[in-house]
């Protein structure tokens, strides 16, 4: 396939889209990152890795914002983007993986896309573009007319070739519907990984659980939990109905009987908590 590099854009501003905020839609939170980090990881997870990953921001952001995952922020004028990205490419990029930053839930369809010829949108099923696989100088003839902000990705698909995306994958946030929507696939995905390791959720449904929690083998989590930052739970721990821990360090063999609000603090193992007690501090 040769090297290839990959763009997540982010040039929408917040008036293009429905979510009625003064914040950016690629910076609002989806289990403890960023919208915008969820897109760009789809694309570190994809393999043979990318030379170079890239976050094309028309707003400032903060480095914080794609946290640990192996890219950079480049801030561009929205309308002429591609001139900041030509100078990305380097020698040998012959290929360019372009997403679109809010299309958060993209996982496996990415991976197809890349293992078939260039030339190709990745599409929803109401054919919104969330992907596109080019070479590289098919990428920038298409790019060099201008084209910025809510039109950029069907401008690039104009003509290709689509395949689309199962439902899952096919979520683009432009509203708080469509919010709504990523955050449980992506809560979905989150439990089930839990649930490899060990974990038992009574009713995975009713849980929020951010991307940074661990949890140990043999805990039960019961219904309305929510787990907040970094936190993490040792093994054979069991946390009670409607608790909502944060940013704290919860022992092996604890017992949260429900309700237990605790949040920058930590448990010892074997401890027992009764309803209602709170640790930490708001």
């Amino acid at each position: 396939m040769g090297d290839w590099v990959g763009f997540a854009l982010a040039l929408r501003s917040p008036d293009e889209d429905r979510l009625h905020s003064r914040v950016p839609t690629y910076l609002h939170p989806l289990a403890g990152r960023s919208l915008a980090w969820h897109g760009l990881r789809a694309l570190a997870a994809v393999e043979p890795a990318a030379s170079r990953l890239a976050l094309l921001s028309a707003s400032e952001l903060d480095r914080a914002v794609i946290h640990d995952l192996p890219a950079e922020i480049v801030h561009v004028d929205a309308g002429s983007w591609w001139a900041a990205v030509e100078p990305c490419l380097g020698s040998g990029a012959d290929r360019v993986l372009i997403v679109d930053a809010a299309a958060a839930t993209l996982a496996d369809s990415l991976a197809s896309l890349l293992n078939g010829p260039a030339g190709r949108a990745l599409v929803s099923p109401d054919s919104e573009p969330l992907a596109l696989w080019l070479d590289a100088a098919d990428a920038a003839e298409r790019a060099r007319g201008g084209v910025g902000g809510a039109d950029t990705l069907h401008a690039l698909a104009a003509g290709l070739e689509t395949v689309v995306a199962s439902p899952d994958e096919s979520i683009v946030v432009r509203d708080r519907v469509s919010l709504a929507r990523a955050a449980r696939v992506i809560r979905d995905r989150i439990v089930r990984s839990h649930m490899e390791q060990g974990v038992s959720f009574l009713l995975p449904e009713s849980v929020l659980v951010d991307v940074d929690v661990r949890i140990g083998p043999d805990t039960v989590i019961y219904p309305g939990v929510v787990l907040e930052g970094g936190t993490t739970i040792g093994a054979e721990t069991v946390v009670g109905p409607g608790c909502r821990i944060i940013d704290s360090w919860i022992g092996s063999g604890v017992e949260l009987k429900g309700w237990n609000y605790i949040v920058g603090t930590n448990i010892r193992n074997r401890a027992v908590l009764e309803p209602y007690v709170r640790r930490g501090f708001d």
